[in-house]
């Protein structure tokens, strides 16, 4: 697996930076600002992260589904990881029981970038990612977790 982590930093920071400057919402139309913004964000990952890589990015739902070719890998001894306690929910309680794993443990497949409050100043610290196999762990595989991501890195597993 190639690492990735540069061009991920890359989107990272630019969108941030774009969302805070250009498309902060206001009370009377943060619904429309935040779909702007979305449309925005897809073209950069596309343009920052997909494109250097020659990967095909019209064959996916980018930031709605899990990426199984963006494979996150801990760094460290422990990887801390906030799971929702619902399987295949992005929304709702991050509060399993399991709160660190080995960082081999876990499969984590990049999703996107998750903020708690999309409305207000974002930092783009979390990576919302689908936990697709375990080694130990094994009740948490098809749940989706929240990890920050100065605690991975990003692979390119080969197949887009």
């Amino acid at each position: 697996m190639k690492k990735v982590t540069e061009y991920f930093e890359k989107y990272r920071e630019a969108s941030r930076h774009l969302r805070n400057i250009y498309y902060v919402p206001k009370d009377d139309d943060v619904w429309d600002i935040l779909d702007d913004f979305e449309e925005v964000s897809v073209l950069l990952f596309k343009h920052l992260v997909c494109a250097p890589l020659n990967i095909g990015y019209e064959k996916y739902d980018w930031f709605n589904e899990s990426i199984s070719c963006f494979k996150l890998q801990a760094q460290g001894s422990r990887l801390p990881i906030m799971i929702n306690r619902i399987p295949n929910v992005n929304h709702g309680h991050w509060d399993h029981e399991i709160h660190t794993v080995d960082p081999d443990d876990l499969t984590l497949d990049f999703i996107c970038y998750f903020d708690w409050n999309p409305q207000g100043v974002i930092d783009n610290r979390y990576i919302m990612c689908k936990i697709s196999d375990a080694k130990v762990s094994k009740n948490v595989i098809g749940h989706i977790g929240l990890v920050e991501s100065h605690y991975v890195e990003i692979h390119h597993a080969g197949h887009s």
